[in-house]
């Protein structure tokens, strides 16, 4: 049986909970977790972050970086807006390039863009004379066929459209095979997430199942992976997880004075991951869910309040049995062991560390006023 302190210690450790990464770390980091998702709910045009990883500004790195074209904007993931670096091109193309014939549109904008350079959406409006809702959907679709590049220099709305091979000469989009290419995604998602499985898999890279399952199935054959109570583990983290099972009183977690907790946004690479289980467990008919509580490496409860283009209104913190993956079990406001106590001023810190109590106060924990 898995020892879960181990389990939970080894994933806070690789994602640089524990110990925020440097900037060569940060890279390395970076390119495990790609295609890296911006912030849930930030403003457009704002560059990718990690949050709670970093041991220094990371928004104000990856702007540079971004600006330099170190880290790359593109569409993955289904479609979905993320970053990259620049030298993963070939890897991510051959997971993510859609091959279908171009739209009369696409193959329009296409040719404008060979022939007269880069060009903004509003001044292929005056080349073209179509209209934005047609232009913008068309160099998605291009984005996603890797024949476009959008150059997201800096948070300016107007943005300069590129021919992608004009931009990236040298890059092979043959160089990996898709099943080569799937394979490394996996091999880097199992290492950050310790244990996973087909599930957390299609949640993150939002490949098709059976296509995630093929790729588990090798990498077991290979001895890549070994299969570990119903997903799959690193062959070489076996040792590490096996031992005395976490909800023995010998190992039973002694009560602590603070708590580790973490408030990660439905971008968040962890929350992707477990995204086809959190969005169902954790939910409220009157709020949204502006972000999830990591608490002591386990998801424990979430941050309730709406999102605003203003600031955030945060209406409630509700909180949960530890719980992954399991019936979610509801804490009373008044648990015998003092747990919660424990818990409410490190809860509190946290929220305040990602919102300005001035600008955005929480109004409730646990259903109780504040």
């Amino acid at each position: 049986m898995m020892n879960k302190n181990t389990y939970l210690k080894l994933r806070l450790e690789r994602q640089h909970f524990t110990k925020p990464a440097g900037k060569k770390e940060y890279g390395v980091l970076f390119k495990q977790m790609s295609p890296v998702l911006c912030v849930y709910w930030s403003c457009p045009g704002s560059p990718p972050e990690l949050l709670y990883r970093a041991a220094f500004d990371d928004r104000k790195y990856c702007y540079k970086m971004r600006g330099s074209r170190t880290i790359m904007k593109g569409r993955f993931q289904n479609g979905n807006i993320a970053y990259i670096y620049a030298d993963e091109l070939e890897l991510f193309a051959a997971v993510y390039r859609k091959d279908k014939p171009l739209t009369d549109t696409e193959l329009e904008l296409y040719e404008l863009l060979n022939r007269e350079g880069p060009m903004t959406i509003h001044v292929m409006k005056e080349f073209t004379g179509m209209l934005t809702k047609e232009i913008t959907p068309a160099l998605h679709r291009l984005q996603e066929k890797f024949l476009v590049f959008e150059d997201q220099a800096d948070s300016e709305w107007d943005r300069a459209w590129y021919p992608f091979e004009s931009e990236f000469p040298d890059v092979n989009l043959e160089r990996y095979t898709k099943e080569e290419a799937e394979e490394e995604l996996i091999r880097r998602f199992v290492w950050l997430n310790v244990w996973i499985d087909a599930a957390m898999v299609r949640s993150f890279y939002r490949l098709p199942l059976k296509e995630i399952k093929g790729v588990l199935e090798r990498l077991a054959s290979n001895g890549t992976l070994a299969p570990y109570e119903g997903g799959y583990v690193r062959r070489e983290d076996l040792q590490l997880l096996v031992g005395v099972p976490s909800d023995t009183v010998e190992n039973a977690p002694k009560k602590v004075e603070k708590h580790s907790v973490f408030i990660l946004h439905k971008n968040d690479f962890l929350v992707k991951s477990n995204e086809h289980w959190l969005k169902d467990t954790f939910t409220h008919p009157e709020y949204d869910v502006l972000g999830y509580l990591l608490i002591d490496g386990a998801f424990r409860g979430c941050l309730l309040g709406h999102f605003r283009n203003g600031p955030f209104e945060l209406e409630d913190v509700a909180l949960w049995a530890e719980t992954e993956g399991e019936a979610p079990v509801c804490l009373r406001n008044e648990a015998a062991d003092g747990l919660n106590e424990a818990l409410k001023e490190d809860i509190l810190n946290a929220v305040e560390l990602l919102y300005d109590p001035e600008i955005s106060p929480l109004k409730r924990y646990m259903g109780e006023m504040l």
